[in-house]
């Protein structure tokens, strides 16, 4: 039957799902892996399948035991048993040794591909998540689990039947964290109204896992224990199993029907006790053997009571190995083992023989050659492509403890392979890597347009695992670096490959030069410059990682451009930068204190939040969303949305964590506090009492409570724990706009917009002291650590103001001399060396609160700083702001300042090149205009006059005159020779502000626009005013003069208008496919010069690309983060480059900035490499 058209639709949408391929129990991987045999567990299997069908039993089985005793088998009989009885919803067996299939990464997303396919009721669900999500590689494990399966499976109507999940091993799934988390995510099935969840897991007992069920109700899980089953069941099952292996053997082998005999069957059984794993691996290496009387024989010699079932399990490993470690060549396999086996149990991806021999720079028989003797305890495919992995993982835990592994020979150093596997990753990256190494010569090619294939042919999985994991490798073994050794010449040479390959293969946020503060160990004078280049290396990454995950090749771009002129890295590689980028801008001399700017959210940040245990960063907005951040990365790990969104301006403003980094408070437009576990994003509860907007939360460090303050004037203290309200506190005459706590968790400040501070008694509620001396609206309370001080900011009298905590009597007054008056946020430092305020004029402002003298001045931001937060440790301070990201600081470089070029004081508004190219002015919010040598980018004039914004600046055609339209209604023209103001010219409606000017080409009249589209022509030898008409465009943006002076273009939004000067008639009206920030007409009068390309007026085209009769036709612009060059993307702007306004001159971009400066970028357009948007040329305009 044909598949409709939304069934193809569905099924491409799950394909977006990461799926880890052979997690299903029925995977080709598992095809020989076995079932329980008939007549055994035949008690278990019973409880499990009638706990399966039961809809009020726990949602969670779980089945522990030591290793060994069978759980693998049992959980693949249950799946089986599950589907064909049509309840099996997924199942997902972990695997230490199978990619994939060892970390949570693609745990839940595996989970719902599954469901989706098994149960067509949720498919819909499952797809309409998927489409809502466009970064789902980038989601966290609770995420996951909250979007494409709790919540869909919250959104079926009915289901009639259970759906079991099986999981298998989860023991075998890397990180505690990841594993508790899982399970805390899993037991929220109990919840689930309407499907009916349950999950059947395995495991060993170990610690994460325990601690893990500790923290979830108990009436959500019903345990069993495995090895506690009664010991004649146990001989029971195993004499069944055993019976069978031997008999198969003696099928398959011809052997006589008397082979093995009763006794040994049953010593065999008396041996394995209570593991199934030694019965199977005895059998399995007599299958293999060449004579299985003999090793059967052999393997059962020396048995004795009074060994463990641990010591038989080793006894067996030990002659497994001896087997192949014989003959006059003893010593040389023996260090074979050593190398490939020790290598095998110590990946952190599996590889196949081929990946592993050109990992380890050995011929691929010699791997081959040891793994056919090891198969008993290797599962090693015939197909060359398979991964070898361990048949258990109990091998692995033999060989690395030498209590276990007697036999010194077989005994694996983990530190020594550990560090043989880094030397080998260092050799085969430093062989293989390059730039551009998937041959995608365009700067701006997206990794997530490169398909597999094409990575996988260019890197090679070999070389793919050693990007990922050479770090690790080396942070895990014992050696010792030094300056100019192989790691230092290899991050010399091969930095920027190495992050180019990790960009292609997807891996740049996971790696662990960003993850760990330090490789270069110890720290001596040995590895000085090393340790340097390792932290300069940091920077670069956490710089630029989002760009280089986005677009590989802006590594040698935009990466290096844009990093400080003292950057070890751009120094080393200032060779690599793409030569068609000519002339680079002014950039800043070092890395500064401004260590990273996370974006994400589509509204101004208002709180920022770190987690007591420094791990994650928790980040408000209006856009009523909170985000959270991996602070070692840098990356978005998930998003919270539960507050009401049906306000007409919905918002979330406060959040705060728990003292013990467990619930995540925060606050919203619509009155309520809401409680989060910021691990599994499940809420915690709804705390309602306030009838207005929650405009500050605050834990006590006690963690008995937590205080809320509202635009109702209260404040209302809950207990966290159960949500029960403690205490509703009056006294404010207006909104509650700030809330704090004293460390001793005794007081409770509050800060209002009635201008007061308020001191309260958390235990009674009574009023201790109130604080009186600001003049304007309190934002913001903060104690210090010890609790002597309080500091409080005010919205309009642009002061910090400082307080005895415990009689409220003021202490000292901090002036901020801000250019804008304002502070919107204050906070201590935690060691309490650092009083932080966020302001109105967009900068972070630090004092040393002992003495109130300033310290250092924070700029990045590009609006008002409106949150501000240190990390426990004090090394970080968060910042959130207007401009809608958040920035990191690393105080430890506050000393650390750049010398900043001349600049405006406020965002530059307007910008145009002179005829000649030789000089740019740009015009500012700061109301002056600044003239630029472009060649130089050095400031060469300064024009003041204006008393206002400057929206609009533009030269005269012989260069020698500049007009400049202001907020304040004025055009001044100026001589450029003279730097003076020739003129002053009024606007006739003396309430609309010049948005633009332009020169005609005989300089005998100034054109200016204003909002209304209204055109004024101003006579330039008197400054009277000539003419005047109406455009009826609802604001005209930029305007042009035909080169005959005949004509007029004004451009609005997406319609270029044409004028008759003389008779002030529209001409004509062209409706085109993009917006036209600049306009220049060609010297024929049939084309305008854009951007974008030429314009041609006559056929309705725009000429994008190269032409061979005007080299220049394609256009230089910026188009929200990039660079283009017609339709192609060639340099990405990180957050300080973001222009707010540009202009083009030849090969030269002019970029202005929010923060007030001009930078330049000279290219050479005729060696920019294009893409396959520059073959057709040209697009239809109308």
């Amino acid at each position: 039957m044909a598949k409709s058209g939304s069934q193809d639709e569905q099924e491409q949408l799950l394909l977006k799902l990461p799926n880890a391929d052979h997690a299903a129990f029925d995977s080709r991987l598992w095809e020989h892996d076995p079932l329980c045999l008939p007549n055994t567990r035949v008690d278990l299997l019973k409880q499990i399948i009638t706990w399966s069908g039961n809809p009020d039993a726990a949602c969670i089985f779980w089945l522990n035991g030591m290793a060994g005793t069978g759980k693998t088998t049992i959980a693949r009989t249950v799946a089986r048993t599950c589907a064909n009885l049509k309840r099996l919803g997924a199942s997902f067996f972990f695997s230490t040794s199978q990619d994939d299939l060892n970390h949570a990464t693609k745990f839940f997303t595996t989970i719902a591909v599954q469901l989706a396919s098994n149960i067509p009721a949720l498919q819909p669900c499952i797809c309409k998540a998927i489409r809502e999500n466009h970064n789902i590689s980038h989601l966290s494990v609770a995420e996951q689990w909250k979007r494409f399966i709790f919540e869909p499976l919250s959104n079926l109507r009915e289901l009639s039947h259970l759906i079991i999940l099986v999981i298998d091993a989860l023991d075998e799934c890397q990180g505690a964290n990841d594993i508790q988390l899982i399970l805390r995510l899993l037991s929220q099935a109990a919840t689930l109204r309407t499907a009916r969840l349950r999950i059947f897991l395995t495991s060993r007992p170990e610690i994460p896992i325990r601690l893990g069920f500790h923290h979830i109700p108990h009436a959500a899980h019903q345990d069993f224990i495995l090895h506690n089953i009664s010991e004649s069941i146990i001989q029971h099952d195993m004499m069944i199993f055993v019976c069978n292996k031997l008999e198969n053997i003696r099928n398959d082998r011809s052997l006589p029907e008397d082979w093995p005999g009763q006794d040994n069957v049953e010593l065999l059984v008396r041996k394995a006790d209570k593991l199934f794993l030694y019965a199977s691996t005895v059998c399995r290496f007599v299958h293999q053997s060449t004579n299985p009387r003999k090793y059967l024989s052999h393997l059962l010699q020396g048995y004795t009571t009074r060994r463990s079932p641990t010591g038989e399990l080793d006894a067996i490993y030990t002659k497994i190995i001896k087997h192949f470690v014989t003959g006059d060549f003893e010593e040389e396999l023996s260090e074979r083992f050593k190398q490939i086996v020790g290598s095998i149990i110590l990946l952190s991806d599996p590889l196949s023989a081929e990946a592993l021999a050109k990992l380890l720079h050995v011929d691929e028989w010699e791997v081959k050659d040891t793994l056919d003797s090891l198969r008993s305890v290797l599962d090693v495919s015939e197909s060359q492509d398979c991964d070898i992995r361990l048949i258990h993982p109990s091998f692995r835990d033999f060989l690395l403890d030498p209590q276990r592994c007697s036999e010194r020979q077989f005994w694996i150093d983990k530190n020594q392979i550990h560090g043989d596997l880094f030397a080998s990753c260092i050799k085969l990256m430093s062989k293989h890597l390059k730039r551009d190494m998937c041959n995608l010569k365009v700067p701006g090619a997206l990794a997530s347009e490169v398909k597999d294939s094409v990575v996988e042919n260019c890197l090679s999985l070999d070389v793919q695992y050693a990007c990922l994991y050479w770090v690790h490798h080396l942070r895990h073994s014992n050696v010792i670096l030094r300056d100019n050794d192989r790691v230092h010449t290899f991050l010399q040479k091969h930095f920027l490959h190495w992050l180019e390959a990790l960009s292609l293969i997807g891996g740049i946020f996971d790696s662990a030069l960003v993850k760990q503060t330090n490789i270069s160990k110890p720290n001596s004078d040995l590895n000085h410059e090393l340790r340097l280049m390792v932290y300069d290396a940091k920077r670069f990454v956490l710089n630029n990682c989002s760009t280089v995950e986005y677009a590989p090749l802006q590594l040698y771009c935009s990466a290096l451009v844009f990093s400080p002129l003292m950057s070890k890295i751009k120094i080393q590689f200032r060779h690599q930068v793409l030569p068609w980028i000519k002339n680079r801008p002014a950039v800043q001399y070092d890395w500064g204190p401004s260590l990273q700017t996370l974006e994400g959210h589509g509204l101004m940040v208002c709180s920022v939040a770190f987690s007591p245990d420094g791990q994650l960063l928790a980040s408000a907005s209006f856009d009523n969303k909170v985000l959270l951040w991996d602070l070692s990365t840098g990356a978005t790990i998930g998003g919270i949305h539960g507050h009401s969104s049906y306000e007409e301006f919905p918002w979330v403003s406060p959040v705060m964590f728990s003292p013990d980094s467990k619930l995540l408070a925060s606050g919203s437009h619509d009155g309520t506090v809401r409680l989060w576990d910021p691990f599994t994003v499940s809420s915690h509860g709804i705390l309602e009492g306030h009838s207005s907007s929650i405009s500050a939360v605050a834990f006590s460090p006690d963690g008995n409570l937590l205080a809320s303050g509202s635009y109702d004037k209260t404040i209302m203290l809950w207990d966290p724990l159960t949500g029960a309200t403690h205490r509703t506190i009056n006294g404010h005459s207006d909104c509650v706009s700030a809330v704090a706590f004293s460390p001793d968790s005794r007081l409770l400040a509050s800060g209002s917009h009635d201008h007061t501070v308020r001191l309260w008694d958390t235990s009674t509620g009574a009023l201790c002291g109130i604080c009186e001396g600001h003049c304007g609206k309190i934002s913001s309370v903060s104690f210090s650590p010890v609790g002597k001080l309080l500091a409080t900011g005010s919205l309009n009298d642009n002061t910090v103001r400082l307080w005895d905590a415990f009689t409220g009597a003021a202490h000292r007054t901090i002036k901020t001399h801000s250019i804008e008056p304002g502070i919107l946020a204050v906070v201590f430092s935690p060691n309490g060396q650092f009083l932080a305020a966020g302001s109105h004029d967009n900068k972070v402002i630090l004092w040393d609160p002992s003495t109130g003298g300033w310290n250092c001045t924070l700029d990045g931001h590009t609006d008002e700083v409106l949150a501000v937060t240190f990390s426990p440790d004090s090394l970080l301070l968060a910042s959130g702001s207007r401009d809608r990201t958040i920035r990191l600081w690393d105080l430890s470089r506050v000393t650390s300042r750049g010398t900043a070029p001349d600049c405006h004081s406020n965002e530059v508004l307007a910008m145009a090149f002179s005829p000649d190219g030789q000089l740019l002015a740009s015009g500012s919010d700061d109301s002056i205009v600044r003239l630029w040598d472009p060649s130089t980018g050095e400031l060469c004039g300064v024009l003041e006059g204006h008393s206002n914004s400057v929206m609009a600046v533009a030269f005269s055609q012989n260069g020698q005159l500049l007009a400049s339209g202001s907020f304040d209604r004025t055009i001044r023209l100026w001589d450029l020779s003279t730097r003076a103001a020739l003129r002053i010219m009024k606007v006739p409606n003396e309430n609309e502000t010049v948005i633009a000017v332009a020169f005609p080409p005989d300089g005998q009249l100034l054109a200016s626009i204003s909002e209304s589209s209204t055109v004024s022509l101003f006579d330039l030898s008197t400054g009277a005013l000539h003419d005047m008409f109406n455009c009826n465009l609802d604001k005209a943006w930029r305007a042009v003069f035909s080169p005959d002076g005949q004509l007029f273009a004004v451009v609005h939004d997406k319609i270029i208008q044409f004028w008759d000067i003389k008779t002030k008639q529209k001409t004509e009206e062209v409706k085109v496919v993009d917006y036209y920030e600049e306009l220049t007409y060609t010297t024929d009068d049939s084309s305008l010069q854009t951007f974008q390309g030429i314009l041609d007026l006559k056929q309705r085209i725009l000429w994008e690309s190269r032409s061979q009769s005007n080299p220049r036709s394609c256009g230089l612009r910026v188009n929200g983060y990039w660079v283009k060059f017609g339709a192609d993307s060639i340099l990405w702007l990180p957050a300080d480059y973001r222009v707010s306004s540009q202009s083009v001159q030849y090969d030269v971009l002019a970029l202005g900035h929010k923060s007030g400066r001009v930078t330049f970028v000279e290219f050479d357009r005729d060696n920019i490499p294009l893409g396959e948007s520059f073959v057709s040329g040209c697009q239809q305009i109308i």
